[in-house]
């Protein structure tokens, strides 16, 4: 009876150091899981501030993509400012891109989400930026491209 009840406390600690290391992982997996998504937030803003420091950084492209933001025909396919404000806009798109799928990952609170999703409303019904989608949408995985085009079809009917 000795060897059984010993066998039966072991059994107890080993269940317990199973149920603890459970436990543990579990929060291990939590805190890996929020710094994640930190780490990816972080990483969309550096993005976004790379992005909009070229426009600040030079002053002669600024003007050129006001202009294209004013009057989308402001300069003809084909030109050098064309191309260029196109080259400015598509690093935009694929920054959507990656915060569509961040957030399909679990990286991305939804009201974290939502307000990216609010900037994407505002921006591309600009006739420049929806012009470049236009024409580039075939580039972009189709579930991007459907979010996408559902938020324009929605901006377009208000």
């Amino acid at each position: 009876m000795k060897i059984s009840a010993f066998n039966e406390v072991v059994s107890l600690i080993a269940n317990i150091g199973v149920i603890g290391s459970i436990v543990f992982l579990g929060l291990e997996m939590q805190q890996n899981t929020s710094m994640m998504q930190s780490q990816t937030r972080n990483s969309i803003v550096e993005n976004q501030l790379s992005f909009y420091e070229r426009a600040i950084d030079n002053i002669e492209f600024s003007r050129i993509a006001m202009e294209f933001r004013a009057d989308s025909t402001a300069y003809p396919i084909g030109t050098a400012e064309a191309f260029q404000y196109r080259l400015f806009v598509i690093p935009q798109l694929r920054i959507w891109e990656n915060e569509f799928y961040q957030y399909q990952a679990g990286l991305f609170e939804a009201s974290v989400f939502q307000s990216r999703v609010n900037t994407w409303r505002e921006q591309i019904v600009n006739d420049s930026l929806f012009e470049t989608w236009e024409l580039r949408r075939d580039q972009f995985a189709p579930d991007f491209v459907e979010y996408l085009d559902n938020i324009i079809a929605e901006e377009l009917a208000v």
